[in-house]
C-alpha cells in the first residue's frame, strides 16, 4: 500500500535527483547565464527531481532580479517571467499560461502565481514571487512547469477517454477505506457561492448502507498533475472527510494508471500531552500560556514545579485593532468568520444534535468561570474553555493578517470581502471532541474548505486531578494551529510531504506556541520555555512544566537544550547532558523530534530580535519574517530551503536584521556553509553542520 503521504513525481524517482544549489558560476542555460549577468550574487536552486529551478534570488540584500516597475504588480510579475522564461525553459506560450492572484499588502509584498493548461491548474505549481515597493523582483519560491504547450494537445486528446468524476471519487473513497464505493454513489450538488474552482459531489447513500458516511461534501477540481519531462496526466484533485478515517487529499489519474498520483493525510496530530488559555491584559489581549500558566519555568530545573491557576479577565473588544469583527452584531453563540467554536461532543462530526456551541451570558457578554475543583466536561467549565478556544484562533487570525497571512494568502474565513481567496472556510474548533482524550490535531485542506481543529479532555491528570482540556491551553491552541498557516502557505496544503517538511510543520507549530505567548518581562537569555505544561501533569510526571510533551525543554541556553542540526539525523547520539525527559524517546528523525531542532533554530532567532528591539517590536518583525518565509517555501522543503524563505524575506523587508538572524541560524548548526539532507530523505542523514555567517 502506498503511504500516507505520496507523490508519484518524487516518490516513483522519475528523474535523478540533482544538486541542491548551483552558483551562477556553473550555469549552463543561455537564459541563465543572461540573469547571472544582470544580478550580481545570483542563487538559482533546483528541486532534486526535477532539476527545475524552485528559488531564484540574489545574496546580496539590495540586488534585485528585475528593474522597478511602475505599473501593476501583477503586470511586472507576468512581464518578469515572459522575460526571463528561459530560466525555466519555458516557451513564449507556457510563459503566458501563468495567472497572478492579487498581491498581498499586509506582510511581505508577494504574488501568487500558478500555471493552467486550457485554464485547468498545473497541480503543486504554486510560486510566490517577493517583490519591493517598486515592484522590483526580490526572489521567486516554486517551480514552472515547462512543456504546458504540449500537455494542452494530450489533454485534449485525452478529455473523451476521462474518467468521470464519480469514479475517480470511488477510487479514492476505496483507497482510503478500502470498501468498495461505486460512481453511481455519488451525485453533483450545487456550487455555491465559495466554490471557486471545484466542484461539489454529495455520498448518496441507502438507509441501510453499512458503508462509512461522508462528512462533507466531497470537493473536485481537475488538475494538470506534472510528471516529469514535460510530461503531465490529466488528474482530478479531491478532498475527503470521511468518517472513522483522517481527511485525505487525491489527485487521481483521469485517464491513465496508475489511479492515484498524490495523497495527503490532512491531519497534523500532536503527541501525547497536551495543554490551554487564559489573558495577560497587556496592549494586543495577549492570551497567557495556559489557565496555570508556567512559562518560562521559575527556576529553570525539573524539580516538580507545579504552576497555580490565574483569574480570568473580562476584555472587551471587537477584534484587534485594523482588523475585521469576530462576531456578527447581536451574535449568541462563539459562531464568526473567522472560527466557530463547539464542544463536539455526540458521534458524527460536524455540529450536530447533542453538541454545544459556546452561548453568551448576557447580550454582548461571554461571561464564564473557570472551576478547578472539578472535571472540564462540567457545563460551566466547557463554556468557559470554548469562550478561551474561540478567542485564541481570532485573536491568532489577526495576529497572523497584520503579519501577511491575509485572504490573498489563503486564510481562513466564511467572507473573504473581495480581497482575494476562496472564502466559505471558517475554522471548525471542535472542543473536548468526542473521538478522543489526551491530545489534539488539526486537518487543513486548500484554501475554500474549513480547516477542523479536534481538542480532548486530558484524563491524564486522574486520579489525583480533575480532568483538563486542551480547549483551555493557548500553548496546545496556536501549536494546532501552527500546523493549518504552515500548509496553507506551502503548497495550499499540498506541499509539507516530505518528513522534513512534516518536521518543520511541528516546529514550526511549537514556535508559534511559545512565541506568541512570551512577554517582555521573561527571561529569553536563559530562561525555560516548555511547549505545554497545564495538561501534561500524570501521577507519574510532575516535571510536566519543564519538558512537556519534548525531550528537552526550549531554551537559548545550551546548557538546558543541547540540540544543533545533526540531531534531526537518524542514529545521531544525543548529548549526555543536560537531562532528557524520562518521557523522551523515539528516533531523531521522527516528525515532532525532528521538529524540536527546527523550533529551537526560530527562538534562537527571536531571542537575538528580542536583545536588538525589545519584545513588541521583535515579535512583530519575526512573525512577518516567519510568514513571508512560508510564502517562499516550496513545496517538500528541506530545512535550508526554509531557512533561505526566513533569510529572503527578511531581505525584503528589515535587511538590517540579516545579522541577528544569520547569528540564530549559525549557534545551532544550519550557518552559510550547511547541508541538509535530500529532499526525499527519510533518515534525514547527510548533513553537514555550519557554524558559520556569510562573509560581509
Amino acid at each position: 500500500m502506498i503511504p500516507d503521504d505520496y507523490h508519484a513525481l518524487y516518490d516513483q524517482g522519475i528523474q535523478v535527483a540533482r544538486s541542491a544549489e548551483v552558483s551562477s558560476a556553473g550555469l549552463t542555460s543561455a537564459g541563465r547565464d543572461r540573469l547571472a549577468a544582470d544580478v550580481p550574487d545570483l542563487i538559482i536552486e533546483e528541486d532534486e527531481t526535477t532539476g527545475l529551478p524552485n528559488r531564484v534570488t540574489s545574496r546580496q540584500p539590495s540586488a534585485r532580479l528585475s528593474a522597478p516597475a511602475p505599473e501593476d504588480p501583477g503586470d511586472a510579475v507576468r512581464q518578469f517571467i515572459q522575460d526571463r522564461r528561459d530560466v525555466w525553459n519555458l516557451t513564449p506560450e507556457d510563459a503566458a499560461a501563468v495567472e497572478v492572484q492579487p498581491v498581498s499588502r499586509t506582510g511581505l509584498r508577494t504574488a501568487r502565481v500558478t500555471q493552467s493548461v486550457d485554464g485547468v491548474e498545473v497541480f503543486n505549481s504554486d510560486v510566490t514571487v517577493a517583490l519591493d515597493a517598486d515592484n522590483g523582483v526580490i526572489s521567486l519560491s516554486g517551480q514552472l512547469f515547462p512543456g504546458l504547450d504540449g500537455a494542452a494537445r494530450r489533454a485534449r486528446t485525452a478529455t473523451a477517454a476521462a474518467r468521470s468524476p464519480q469514479e475517480g471519487i470511488a477510487q479514492a473513497a476505496f483507497d482510503l477505506t478500502r470498501v468498495v464505493y461505486q460512481a453511481a454513489d455519488f451525485v453533483a450538488a450545487p456550487a455555491t457561492a465559495d466554490s471557486g474552482p471545484y466542484r461539489l459531489f454529495n455520498y448518496r447513500a441507502g438507509s441501510s448502507d453499512p458503508r462509512p458516511r461522508f462528512e462533507r461534501p466531497i470537493r473536485l477540481k481537475d488538475v494538470m498533475f506534472p510528471l516529469g519531462n514535460q510530461q503531465f496526466a490529466a488528474g482530478q484533485y479531491l478532498e475527503l472527510w470521511i468518517a472513522g478515517f483522517p481527511p485525505f487529499s487525491y489527485v487521481i489519474d483521469a485517464v491513465d494508471t496508475p489511479i492515484v498520483l498524490f495523497r495527503k493525510n490532512l491531519s497534523s496530530e500532536q503527541a501525547p500531552f497536551t495543554y490551554r488559555v487564559h489573558n495577560t491584559g497587556d496592549a494586543v489581549f495577549r492570551p497567557h500560556d495556559g489557565p496555570a500558566p508556567g512559562t518560562p519555568h521559575p527556576s529553570g530545573q525539573p524539580d516538580g514545579f507545579q504552576a497555580a491557576p490565574v483569574a480570568e479577565q473580562l476584555v472587551t473588544l471587537d477584534c484587534l485593532p485594523g482588523r475585521d469583527p469576530w462576531l456578527p452584531p447581536n451574535a449568541q453563540t462563539t459562531r464568526g468568520n473567522n472560527c466557530i467554536a463547539y464542544a463536539d461532543l455526540a458521534a458524527g462530526q460536524g455540529f450536530g444534535p447533542g453538541d454545544v456551541e459556546g452561548r453568551i451570558t448576557a447580550p454582548g457578554t461571554f461571561d464564564y468561570t473557570y472551576d478547578h475543583s472539578l472535571d472540564a466536561s462540567d457545563q460551566v467549565n466547557l463554556q468557559n474553555s470554548l469562550v478561551g478556544m474561540f478567542f485564541h484562533v481570532n485573536w491568532l487570525h489577526d495576529r497572523w493578517y497584520e503579519a501577511g497571512f491575509d485572504e490573498a494568502a489563503g486564510n481562513a474565513q466564511q467572507d473573504n470581502f473581495g480581497r482575494g481567496g476562496i472564502g466559505g472556510d471558517p475554522i471548525l474548533a471542535e472542543g473536548n471532541d468526542f473521538s478522543g482524550t489526551d491530545n489534539a490535531n488539526m486537518s487543513t485542506p486548500a484554501d475554500g474548505a474549513s480547516p477542523r481543529m479536534q481538542m480532548f479532555e486530558f484524563r491524564g491528570p486522574r486520579p489525583d486531578q480533575p480532568t483538563r482540556t486542551s480547549n483551555h491551553e493557548a500553548l496546545i491552541t496556536f501549536h494546532e494551529m501552527g500546523h493549518y498557516i504552515t500548509n496553507r502557505l506551502v503548497g495550499n496544503a499540498s506541499g509539507l510531504t516530505n518528513v522534513q517538511g512534516k518536521a518543520m510543520g511541528e516546529g514550526w507549530g511549537d514556535f508559534f506556541a511559545i512565541c506568541m505567548t512570551s512577554q517582555p518581562t521573561d527571561d529569553f537569555a536563559n530562561g525555560v520555555f516548555p511547549v505545554g505544561g497545564w495538561t501534561d501533569l500524570t501521577p507519574t510526571f510532575r516535571d510536566n512544566y519543564y519538558f512537556s510533551i519534548r525531550r528537552y525543554p526550549y531554551s537559548a541556553d545550551i546548557g538546558k537544550n543541547p540540540l544543533t542540526f545533526r540531531h534531526i539525523s537518524a542514529g545521531q547520539l544525543l548529548p549526555a547532558a543536560p537531562l532528557i525527559s524520562p518521557n523522551g524517546g523515539g528516533a531523531n528523525n521522527a516528525v515532532h523530534n525532528a521538529g524540536e531542532i527546527w523550533c529551537t533554530l526560530l527562538w534562537e532567532i527571536f531571542v537575538n530580535l528580542v536583545g536588538k528591539h525589545g519584545h513588541e517590536e521583535a515579535e512583530r518583525r519575526m512573525l512577518r519574517y516567519v510568514v513571508g518565509g512560508l510564502e517562499l517555501t516550496a513545496s517538500r522543503p528541506t530545512f535550508r530551503h526554509a531557512r533561505d524563505g526566513i533569510i529572503s524575506a527578511a531581505t525584503a523587508l528589515n535587511p538590517e536584521d540579516l545579522t541577528e538572524i544569520w547569528a540564530g541560524f549559525a549557534k545551532r548548526g544550519i550557518g552559510a556553509g550547511a547541508v541538509a539532507p535530500a529532499q526525499n530523505s527519510t533518515d534525514l542523514t547527510g548533513i553537514v553542520e555550519s557554524f558559520t555567517v556569510p562573509s560581509a
